[in-house]
């Protein structure tokens, strides 16, 4: 399982964010849902490491958020996200500590009785994410409105994405290799299949 803890940055100066993260995390998909554990923290867990990268980009998308992952096959679920306890939990704790001291906002950690192999999955996973966060941080409004209608009509052709958005397709094609829309993709799609890679070596004790 993947724990995500998401802690926001500077809560004693600023409003509470918690209530709006929780609505932007509702869509993904968890095993247990996103929900105020501590202060201005939020958990979920989930089982599906393309689902822990959109709960991920939501958190940089928002801003003002540190993000530790934590990942193993040892947790204890109880009802709720506050309620379980385990190694992944343990991980996820460590790796949001060790977020708020990063540029990148964000840390991945195996349980602590992973075995090497997952470790070093899980690492070469965070490098990644890490990676991923300098650009997606990079994103402007105006950026995020061409990539979200991209998203939206996959399909589009660029001149039709102008159209919608009454914008020139110069505009568009700008925008989009601003926001390294195929380089994000491309990363998360490697990032997934490294903590996928991971959790496997937690489960089998690392024999890859």
């Amino acid at each position: 399982m993947y724990v995500l803890t998401i802690d926001q940055v500077d809560s004693r100066t600023g409003e509470d964010a918690v209530p709006r993260l929780l609505r932007l995390l509702a869509p993904v998909d968890t095993m247990l849902p996103f929900e105020r554990t501590a202060g201005d923290e939020v958990q979920g867990v989930l089982s599906d490491p393309a689902q822990v990268l959109l709960a991920w980009r939501t958190a940089v998308r928002d801003g003002h958020w540190s993000a530790g992952l934590g990942l193993g096959g040892d947790g204890e679920l109880g009802a709720t996200s506050r309620a379980s306890r385990g190694g992944p939990f343990l991980a996820a704790r460590d790796a949001v500590e060790d977020a708020k001291q990063e540029p990148s906002q964000v840390s991945v950690r195996v349980s602590p009785d992973a075995p090497p192999a997952a470790a070093r999955a899980a690492l070469d996973a965070q490098a990644v994410i890490r990676l991923l966060s300098i650009l997606v941080r990079g994103r402007t409004p105006a950026g995020w409105r061409v990539v979200d209608a991209a998203a939206a009509r996959p399909d589009a052709t660029q001149a039709q994405l102008a159209d919608e958005l009454e914008v020139s397709r110069q505009a568009v094609s700008k925008a989009l290799l601003a926001a390294h829309l195929r380089e994000v993709s491309d990363g998360e799609e490697t990032a997934a299949r490294l903590l996928a890679r991971a959790l496997t070596a937690c489960a089998d004790g690392g024999v890859r």
